[in-house]
């Protein structure tokens, strides 16, 4: 699909990054794409709105690793870098219209252009920018999974929007996995191919810390002999956060530990802390932390857990060697590093125990994970494929 080797790296090419929102701390794609770029010698920025996303219950959530939402228009530069954050003139829902974004783009004159997200107001802007200007354009998405329905007001607004447009001024259309091809297929209707492939992770950061193990696990009272399952990521309802405790229930092991990390509904964080207690499954639930840290947390672990939707957090966990148990949706990232199993209880229960009962699988299964992340998804290789 890519053939890295006639990309010449010494062309100093202009590279914008457009999104909505962008959360260096929090790292995700458009960050790390651009950190990467900007390794190769390339001209990057980043331009995004003046604001951070509007995560579920901010306040009590992110605001503790980001801050205030509101950010204010200006410029940042960072890891080789430039951030413009533009005026947001209106936000719905996720997605923002930006104040002068066209003479942004003009100004800079780049010789691609990658936009992050191909249902989004922007999105379209720069669909009818591209027939006026030279640049290539690239659209990445990163879809919900399909089976995740849509509400009715994503529906009608899929109806009115122009993907057509969008298929027909992009040089190339990426999503980030198979799972988000399907929901591609069916919202957006396009007849181009889609490339699959756009997520990855920094291999560099996210590392087993043998270190940072002994200390965590003291710090959070973990014993040498426990075994901790970790899931990272939103705590909602369609994760099914839910489906891990009632798998450990059946288990019932005093010797597994669930780490939760992240944030998300609180009504549902309630449900999991009551269904923990009726169940006799010892979960710790951590805020969330700085992406500079986090790969502290994934090495205190010893096997990462994903029931439905995967995530970024996926790649993470195996960049810091531990075996995955995640959806079979998802199954291209199982290579002898864990299963993809359907999202039932009883799947969920039979993999965890045989994982728990093997610790020297875990620990090929974990080391395996780290080789697959090294060859295959390591952001200077996804980097690379963009170009």
């Amino acid at each position: 699909m890519y053939d890295i080797k006639k990309i010449d790296f010494g062309i100093n090419m202009k590279i914008i990054h457009l999104c909505d929102y962008i959360q260096p701390n929090l790292g995700y794609q458009e960050y790390y794409l651009a950190k990467e770029h900007a390794k190769m010698g390339y001209d990057v920025t980043v331009i995004a709105s003046d604001r951070y996303y509007p995560f579920p219950d901010y306040k009590n959530t992110v605001e503790k690793v980001l801050g205030s939402r509101f950010i204010g228009a200006g410029i940042e530069k960072l890891d080789g870098f430039k951030i413009i954050r533009l005026k947001t003139i209106f936000e719905f829902g996720t997605k923002t219209w930006l104040k002068g974004l066209k003479n942004e783009i003009i100004k800079i004159n780049p010789d691609i252009l990658i936009c992050h997200g191909m249902d989004t107001f922007n999105a379209l802007r720069i669909a009818k920018l591209k027939s006026k200007m030279k640049f290539k354009l690239i659209y990445d998405d990163h879809p919900f999974t399909p089976f995740k329905k849509i509400g009715l007001i994503k529906s009608i607004y899929y109806l009115f929007f122009n993907f057509k447009l969008i298929e027909k001024q992009s040089d190339k259309l990426i999503v980030k996995s198979e799972d988000g091809l399907k929901h591609i297929n069916k919202y957006y209707k396009f007849k181009k191919p889609v490339i699959t492939g756009a997520l990855g992770v920094d291999s560099n950061l996210f590392k087993l810390n043998y270190l940072e193990r002994l200390r965590l696990r003291k710090r959070y009272k973990i014993l040498p002999t426990d075994v901790a399952l970790i899931y990272t990521g939103k705590i909602i309802r369609n994760k099914g956060v839910h489906l891990i405790i009632d798998a450990l229930s059946k288990i019932n092991k005093k010797s597994i530990i669930l780490l939760i990390i992240g944030s998300g509904d609180n009504k549902y964080i309630k449900y999991l802390r009551i269904l923990a207690k009726k169940g006799h499954v010892k979960v710790i639930f951590i805020n969330p932390v700085k992406n500079s840290i986090l790969p502290d947390f994934f090495s205190m672990g010893d096997i990462a857990v994903w029931p439905t939707e995967a995530t970024i957090s996926v790649f993470e966990a195996m960049s810091c060697s531990l075996p995955i148990i995640c959806n079979k949706s998802t199954a291209e990232f199982i290579d002898n590093n864990g299963f993809a199993i359907n999202s039932s209880t009883q799947a969920l229960s039979t993999e965890i125990n045989f994982l728990v009962s093997n610790k020297k699988l875990r620990i090929q299964m974990g080391k395996k994970s780290r080789q697959l992340i090294e060859q295959n998804w390591s952001w200077k290789k996804v980097a690379e494929k963009f170009i």
